[in-house]
């Protein structure tokens, strides 16, 4: 796989190529899907791909090829898309290497495994446990070997393995709870735990009742907290900012949130998104984005750094800089603590479907959805539904009273789309609409 990967750099520079890249995977995933509490189909993966990456007189193009014995043709029309493209004139290049990564190893116990129906039948007793009458979801075995080479110099090669299983636990078709759970170590690995969160807030979700218009403070679960802080590094990078698509434009050195927020991007943390390098071949680094508040850099390739006179923060994508898993600093508030708080509020446990009014100004709306719960004196008063989240991203952020001590690792495919780690958090003045209005 080396030699594939170094081959379509070469390719691509013979024709004539300022800039390549190839980053050759072999996928081996596993897959198990439920549904009705019984697992109803299974899947493995064994797929060698490669992601391409080919400059031409800055004339820019990224492809996968899928049929890695025909390397040679599909980079020649690669790179005769290249030449009938547009110039990009804030394209400055790639790293040059090469470079020393740290060394990593997965946990074996992971890359091992072999068979995941216990891990499910676990996540599903615990829904049913709390009271749940049906269950559905997927498990998933990551395993993804890459090989990287660039026409700068640098090279790389990552074995990179984790697990997720995702779970919705539902009383009726209204009442529902959703859970994660997310590992690189077989040791850290909870489904039951996902399992009965789940079923726990499908089981408190029963009979909800429209809910109320106004400007509540709302206790977010982390899976929803998650979303507004992947929200907020995906704005973060130095593209979205250039593109006119974050709020964050101009505000480097700028208080953007409550001082109760320091959040940062870490690749090479313990997470299912780890990695040893960005698409560029630099080693991933913790980069501090926002300290107390504060916002101390976006997050840039080689080209974005030379655009805003900064230093590439190792988050190269092939297209453009982005997050690879997101860390919120904890709090010194418990779960406990934070709930007794709410005298009149909400808590709300999961979104989907946020979309932008503006993305300049971070105007948003997002719907709950599972349990959404009206909190009196720190308890549950009683359930609703039928409402929206309808603010500003850096409302949001500027609104944080407090956060939790206790971050959990949260990512699913409606909205956390990197692992970030966030704990609960508490949030003032949250605007809510409901259809009515």
């Amino acid at each position: 796989m080396e030699d594939i990967a170094a081959r379509i750099v070469q390719k691509a520079t013979d024709l004539g190529c300022q800039d390549a890249v190839a980053d050759v995977v072999v996928n081996r995933s596993y897959q198990i899907r439920f549904a009705r509490n019984e697992a109803v189909i299974s899947n493995r993966w064994r797929e060698s791909t490669a992601s391409v990456f080919v400059v031409h007189d800055k004339r820019v193009v990224a492809s996968d090829i899928k049929d890695l014995s025909k390397t040679d043709e599909a980079v020649e029309r690669l790179v005769k898309i290249a030449k009938a493209s547009q110039r990009n004139p804030d394209y400055a290049g790639i790293a040059k290497g090469p470079f020393r990564h740290a060394r990593t190893r997965p946990d074996p116990r992971v890359v091992s495994l072999a068979e995941g129906g216990k891990y499910v039948e676990a996540a599903i007793g615990g829904a049913l446990d709390e009271g749940a009458k049906e269950c559905a979801g997927s498990f998933w075995k990551y395993q993804d070997e890459h090989f990287l080479a660039t026409s700068n110099g640098a090279e790389g090669h990552d074995l990179r393995a984790g697990l997720y299983l995702s779970i919705r636990a539902l009383v009726s078709l209204e009442s529902s709870g959703h859970g994660i759970a997310c590992a690189t170590k077989l040791s850290e690995f909870h489904p039951e735990k996902a399992g009965h969160k789940a079923g726990r807030i499908s089981a408190l979700a029963r009979d909800p009742k429209p809910g109320k218009a106004g400007r509540y403070t709302v206790v977010f679960d982390p899976l929803i907290f998650g979303s507004i802080t992947d929200q907020a590094a995906g704005r973060l990078s130095a593209w979205a900012v250039s593109a006119g698509l974050s709020p964050f434009g101009k505000k480097v050195g700028k208080r953007v949130a409550s001082n109760q927020l320091t959040l940062y991007d870490d690749g090479s943390a313990e997470s299912i998104a780890r990695k040893r390098f960005d698409a560029e071949g630099i080693p991933t680094r913790r980069n501090l984005l926002i300290n107390k508040g504060i916002l101390k850099t976006y997050l840039h390739n080689t080209s974005t750094a030379k655009k805003f006179k900064a230093r590439t923060t190792g988050n190269a994508g092939l297209i453009y800089p982005d997050a690879h898993a997101v860390f919120v600093k904890p709090g010194d508030r418990s779960r406990d603590e934070i709930f007794s708080e709410v005298k009149d509020g909400l808590w709300l446990t999961n979104t989907w479907y946020t979309r932008y009014q503006s993305y300049m100004t971070g105007d948003l709306s997002t719907i709950p959805r599972d349990g959404i719960f009206h909190i009196r004196k720190g308890e549950v008063a009683e359930t609703w539904k039928d409402i929206r989240v309808t603010d500003n991203l850096l409302r949001l952020l500027q609104n944080i009273v407090a956060l939790g001590d206790s971050p959990e690792q949260m990512m699913w495919w409606g909205e956390v789309s990197v692992p970030n780690f966030v704990p609960y958090a508490l949030i003032k003045d949250v605007g809510i609409t409901t259809s009515a209005q």
